[in-house]
This record gives C-alpha cells, sequence and structure tokens, in this order.
C-alpha cells in the first residue's frame, strides 16, 4: 500500500496533517539559514576585532561592517554610546540584544504549536473514524457484525493518531534544536559583551 493509498484511507485530517508538515518543514529550513548566518556574522565581525589594537580601529570596524550581525549591533551600544553612565550603557545593550533575540524567535512560536496540536488533530481523527466504525456496527446490528469491517475501520482511524504522532515528534525534536542553537548564539553575545565591555576600559 503506497503512501498516498494511506494519505487517503485516513481522511480529510490527515491532509491537515501533511500541511502542518510542510509548515514544519518551511520553518525548520528558514531557522537553520537564518542561524547559520547569524552565527557566521557574529564569528566574522569577533574575528575582525580580534585584529585590532586600538580603540579607534575597533570602532572604524563596527561602523564600516557591511553586514549587520546582532553582535555588531549590541557593540554599537557600547562603543557609540552618548553617555558614560554604565548601568544606561549596560540596559541599552541588552536591550539591543533582546530585540535580536526577538527577531531570532519569530516563527519559533509556530513550530511550537505544530508539536503540540499535530498529536492532537490525530487523535481526533481517531475518535471520529471510530464514531464512524461504531455507527456501522449499529447499521448493520441486526444482520450481524462483519469482523473484517470493524477491523478495516478500526485500522483505518488509527492512521491519523499514527500521523499526528510522527508530525509532533519530528517537530518537538526540531524545536529543542533549535532552542539549543539559539541559547548558543545568546550566550556567546554576552560573553562577548563582557569582554568588550573590559576591553574598552582598557583601551580608554
Amino acid at each position: 500500500m503506497t503512501l498516498l493509498s494511506l494519505l487517503l484511507r485516513g481522511g480529510i485530517l490527515m491532509y491537515v496533517l501533511l500541511l502542518l508538515s510542510i509548515a514544519m518543514l518551511g520553518i525548520v529550513i528558514e531557522k537553520y539559514h537564518q542561524f547559520r548566518c547569524v552565527k557566521r556574522d557574529n564569528q566574522k565581525l569577533a574575528d575582525l576585532l580580534q585584529e585590532q589594537t586600538k580603540l579607534e580601529g575597533i570602532l572604524g570596524t563596527i561602523q564600516e561592517e557591511p553586514r549587520k550581525s546582532p553582535l555588531g549591533i549590541m557593540l554599537q551600544k557600547l562603543f557609540f554610546a552618548k553617555t558614560d553612565d554604565e548601568e544606561l550603557i549596560h540596559q541599552s545593550m541588552e536591550s539591543a540584544a533582546n530585540l535580536e533575540l526577538h527577531r531570532l524567535e519569530k516563527g519559533m512560536g509556530w513550530l511550537s504549536t505544530i508539536a503540540a496540536i499535530a498529536p492532537l488533530i490525530g487523535f481526533l481523527g481517531t475518535v471520529i473514524g471510530m464514531v464512524r466504525v461504531f455507527m456501522q456496527i449499529q447499521a448493520h446490528s441486526s444482520a450481524g457484525v462483519d469482523i473484517s469491517l470493524l477491523a478495516g475501520g478500526i485500522w483505518e482511524a488509527l492512521l491519523t493518531t499514527i500521523g499526528g504522532l510522527i508530525v509532533g515528534i519530528i517537530a518537538i525534536v526540531f524545536y529543542n534544536d533549535l532552542v539549543q542553537k539559539l541559547e548558543n548564539i545568546v550566550k556567546d553575545m554576552q560573553e562577548s559583551g563582557i569582554e568588550y565591555i573590559i576591553r574598552k576600559k582598557n583601551l580608554s
């Protein structure tokens, strides 16, 4: 039996699960690409800054870097601050980092939602299928129950539960992996922020 025939036997909710899996795949591909680009841009800027030994060189590198990485945006708040109040500077850096974090988190909520609702949709499909089975049993009760009809209806009903669990498990795995990658990006930015706060004081 082909995958298409299983989809047809599973009912309309199998098509809903198929659409959810396509949406999940699109989100996952987009987020992995985005995180890879962010990590690359942050690392590129960090490598360029490591080559600078004077404050003027650091300022020029941050200002001239064509690709605005989240690290660069955060460090701009540190090196181009119009105040000497360290607390305000730290708050400004934290605000910039949180804004970039919010941008990177876009789409993650949908992935979490898919992971949560896919098994529920699958279970709903199974319940609907079981209701139909028992309706058929009641309709043919006077002529006796056909075991093959009963078994066929039950396994068809269970198809949506299987589909929902598969989509949900895959979504959870990708979501957790993406969350870990995002946490690593945030951790690296925090460490870089502390490093350059100290470095600015030493070069000033």
